[in-house]
């Protein structure tokens, strides 16, 4: 599991991208909680990917 926890925001990203393609093309881009849900698994990527970044740094 620790092999996967720098990772995990760029898994997070991924899927929610996955999410949003899949919601635009079976036509359900009117279901508000799944744009949503597509946007906040994005959001919380980036955050974690940011945070795995920081904690390897020295700085």
């Amino acid at each position: 599991m620790k092999k996967l926890t720098p990772y995990l925001g760029l898994f997070l990203i991924i899927i929610g991208t996955i999410l949003l393609v899949a919601t635009r093309f079976s036509m359900l881009s009117t279901h508000n909680g799944l744009l949503v849900s597509g946007l906040l698994l994005i959001v919380a990527g980036i955050w974690f990917h940011i945070r795995s970044i920081k904690h390897e740094s020295n700085y």
